[in-house]
């Protein structure tokens, strides 16, 4: 699946944005060209307006997005449950768990759109992230960054050809970050999949193929 951005630029950026950048205001910018992509920038400079314009979630921008060449603005609910479903999946800044649901149940909600992991696989990502005492607390209150751990899982437990990550370690020690980011590289190379990240600046503890600076 190829993503192609062009002239585009969020609004709330156009009316502020002078200088240049890596990504607004280019002519056919393939956002997913390589393994993983990395886009930087400060706060309030538009990484999660461009990721959310990319699932479908902002429209509030100028310029165009494509998806296999077919602009996003036509797409209507069937084509965008299809590539959550299938193609695209994300990690939200704010993470979009269902607070009242448990760590596990967001997590095999999502799963049972697919059935793309089984049960096994699932907890022993549980495991590895030092989640297993918590899977059955409910998602509300538990830390932010065990939440965002459950987002991660939640994240690969479906088929994707693009990942999206929106600052996912924000909240996650080095060692927890590193374990999360080796299980995202692992199920991407596995669905042959490739990853845009966005953060604040540049990993300690990964390289990326492409740095975009906003």
């Amino acid at each position: 699946m190829q993503i192609k951005i062009h002239q585009f630029i969020p609004s709330p950026i156009a009316e502020t944005f002078s200088g240049s950048s890596d990504v607004w205001l280019q002519d056919s910018k393939i956002m997913n060209r390589d393994f993983i992509t990395s886009v930087i920038s400060s706060s309030g400079k538009g990484k999660s307006s461009l990721l959310s314009a990319i699932y479908g979630l902002r429209k509030d921008y100028n310029g165009d997005i494509f998806i296999d060449e077919k602009n996003i603005k036509s797409f209507d609910l069937t084509n965008w449950s299809y590539l959550r479903k299938a193609r695209i999946s994300m990690v939200f800044q704010s993470l979009k768990l269902f607070p009242k649901l448990s760590a596990m149940d967001n997590v095999l909600l999502k799963n049972s759109l697919s059935n793309h992991k089984s049960l096994t696989e699932i907890e022993q990502w549980f495991d590895k992230l030092g989640m297993a005492d918590y899977q059955n607390q409910t998602a509300g209150t538990l830390s932010f960054g065990q939440q965002q751990r459950v987002a991660i899982i939640r994240a690969l437990c479906q088929p994707y050809t693009t990942l999206l990550l929106d600052e996912p370690f924000s909240h996650l020690d080095t060692e927890n970050a590193n374990i999360a980011w080796n299980i995202i590289i692992e199920e991407s190379k596995r669905q042959q999949a490739n990853i845009i990240i966005a953060g604040l600046s540049a990993s300690s503890f990964f390289t990326p193929d492409t740095i975009l600076n906003l």
